[in-house]
């Protein structure tokens, strides 16, 4: 069974996915569960984070979520119907990979550019103290 999947022929193949039965329930449910997963994390983001930074996480985790669950479910839309060059086995692959590469890039954002932002944000608020507040005209 899983000895195709090392298999460079059957991912590089226009034959589309075969997504009918009880794994192509399997799969459009886990498309749409990311797509609703997505939904809620953006309406949490902007109801109940007061932290700016957390709410950008939020939205990117959000964005990343709405977007490959939307594009997961036309990948399987694709194979379902059967459509030789877009329901490609090779189609998932690549979605595959534009996760991992979204997710790097959003762990990348997370560990080094927030905390740059936070000490930046500190920096400015320690030379704010010594300056008066600006008069409004």
């Amino acid at each position: 069974m899983f000895e195709n999947l090392f298999d460079l022929s059957y991912w590089f193949t226009l034959q589309p996915a075969s997504v009918g039965g009880t794994s192509g329930k399997i799969i459009f449910s886990f498309f749409a569960l990311l797509f609703v997963l997505g939904i809620v994390a953006r309406i949490v983001s902007s109801n109940k984070t007061d932290d700016r930074h957390a709410r950008e996480v939020i939205e990117r985790i959000a964005t990343l979520l709405v977007t490959m669950g939307i594009l997961g479910a036309l990948l399987y839309f694709f194979s379902f119907e059967q459509i030789r060059l877009f329901g490609s086995r090779f189609w998932y692959l690549f979605w595959l990979i534009g996760v991992v590469v979204w997710c790097f890039f959003l762990l990348r954002f997370v560990r080094r550019t927030i905390p740059e932002q936070r000490a930046h944000e500190a920096l400015k608020a320690e030379q704010r103290k010594y300056f008066p507040p600006r008069r409004k005209k």
